[in-house]
């Protein structure tokens, strides 16, 4: 009772169940997008974008600050473009530079994650979500962890994420100081199904992100790479047409000349890239900015 009716009246504060990793990121993310920033270039994209780009690396390879606000392959461009909307509303004006990355797993997804997206959403409106189960809601369980467990006991994390970054202030800290971006310390064998595709929901959500745009920032948008051994023949052909097709959804916007594939050490699983391999392909991206900035 006293957890309800503190949630009601306002006593207590509002809910940040930074719980566990997915939790964690998602949270540091929606609070970087309502922040103040020195951002020019923003990047955003799934998981692939968050991994794959050290956004303090591409800061000092074009001589301009960039953000990286990369989430999970769980949510759709709709939740990207609330953060786009949350973020260009506290920086009116400065960004210059829209980067969208994602990773082909998650082109041919036919529908995001629902709890993801609720738990997104729930939390920029300040709104508890049911995580657990309705009884442990109604005990106000639910509330005590979120409003106030999460914000007075560092949570230790689980997993390889748990024993290399250790706990949920660590997360944060560590992407507060690399611009938003992270190392995943993961690594796995290479699997899936590499017959890929853009999935037809894709055509609205797109239309939905790049409304998201005011009329004078640049939309740059790629497909992140994948390990050289694991795709399929015909990949580079595929991805083309991909690329001409989700050009049409999001245009105006313009297709960034960065590789489709690197060699399978740099990755340490089919959707990341390693530590180094991040360093190469932050390269490749700081290169191609600075060629479309020359050609305007």
């Amino acid at each position: 009772m006293a957890m309800h009716l503190g949630a009601i009246l306002d006593v207590l504060p509002s809910p940040r169940p930074a719980l566990d990793v997915d939790r964690t990121i998602l949270i540091q993310k929606a609070e970087a997008s309502r922040s103040r920033s020195d951002a020019q270039i923003l990047l955003m994209g799934d998981s692939s974008c968050l991994i794959d780009v050290d956004a303090g690396r591409l800061t000092d390879e074009i001589k301009r600050p960039a953000l990286n606000l990369g989430t999970l392959s769980y949510l759709g461009l709709e939740s990207h473009a609330a953060l786009l909307r949350n973020y260009f509303g506290a920086n009116p004006g400065r960004v210059q530079t829209v980067v969208l990355l994602m990773h082909p797993e998650a082109l041919r997804l036919t529908s995001a994650g629902e709890y993801h997206t609720k738990l997104l959403m729930h939390f920029l409106r300040g709104e508890d979500f049911v995580v657990r189960n309705y009884v442990s809601s109604a005990l106000g369980d639910d509330a005590f962890r979120s409003r106030v467990l999460a914000r007075t006991l560092p949570i230790p994390l689980g997993g390889p994420y748990g024993r290399h970054y250790g706990f949920n202030a660590d997360l944060e800290a560590f992407l507060r100081a690399h611009r938003g971006s992270l190392v995943d310390p993961d690594s796995r064998e290479f699997r899936g199904n590499p017959e890929y595709r853009l999935a037809p929901q894709f055509q609205k959500t797109s239309l939905i992100f790049r409304a998201g745009i005011p009329s004078n920032v640049k939309l740059l948008f790629a497909i992140t790479p994948m390990p050289a051994t694991y795709a399929p023949p015909d990949y580079l052909t595929t991805r083309q047409q991909m690329l001409t097709q989700w050009q049409e959804w999001l245009a105006p916007a313009t297709v960034l000349n960065l590789p489709a594939t690197l060699p399978d050490h740099l990755f340490v699983k089919t959707t990341h890239l390693s530590e180094e391999g991040a360093r190469q392909y932050t390269k490749e991206l700081g290169a191609a900015l600075r060629l479309i900035d020359a050609a305007h």
